[in-house]
């Protein structure tokens, strides 16, 4: 009788475990458990000139079906020391990256991929930080955390943006843009 009582309780528990497995998986935001990606496209084309192509999305095994507005177009201009983003919205190029300016504010309010809303203040000569362009950032939100200098040259420069996403988990990703003005 006792062992018929035990069998009946673990069971009783069980099925309350498994039920509770299945209600946690189907609440559960998808995002959790989709990296953000953070790499390098073919080269593209912006105002007649070549460019690199970035994509900072959540992962989807085909590029071609991401948020369009999560691909971005950047310059590398070696001779200029500077990384511009293109701005959709006016059709040119916006600075982005200054490497002149230690100390200084080098662009506002940028639209990066999934990363909006920030600025990005030169901290060192190989480290960029950022922060909210509206003050503070609402929790829930994808943000860049900084982006580093890992290698410059006249030909190309290797960036490493640390982010995270909207539950907090901290990531990075290596972007390698090539000078194509040389």
């Amino acid at each position: 009788m006792r062992v018929i009582k035990n069998i009946a309780k673990k069971s009783k528990i069980l099925f309350f475990l498994i039920f509770s497995f299945f209600y946690f998986i189907k609440g559960q935001d998808l995002k959790l458990f989709t990296p953000i990606i953070i790499s390098n496209l073919s080269n593209g084309i912006a105002n007649n000139e070549k460019v690199n192509k970035v994509v900072l999305d959540y992962y989807n095994p085909d590029p071609n079906e991401m948020n369009i507005k999560n691909i971005n177009l950047l310059k590398y201009s070696s001779d200029d020391d500077t990384v511009y983003l293109f701005d959709t919205e006016h059709n040119k190029f916006k600075l982005f990256l200054n490497f002149k300016n230690p100390g200084k504010l080098t662009s506002s309010e940028n639209f990066l991929g999934v990363f909006r809303y920030f600025n990005l203040t030169q901290k060192s000569e190989k480290c960029f930080t950022v922060s909210s362009a509206s003050g503070n950032y609402p929790s829930h939100i994808e943000k860049i955390r900084s982006i580093e200098i890992l290698e410059k040259s006249k030909k190309y420069i290797i960036l490493k943006v640390n982010y995270s996403d909207i539950y907090d988990f901290n990531g990075y990703g290596v972007l390698v843009l090539q000078d194509y003005t040389k």
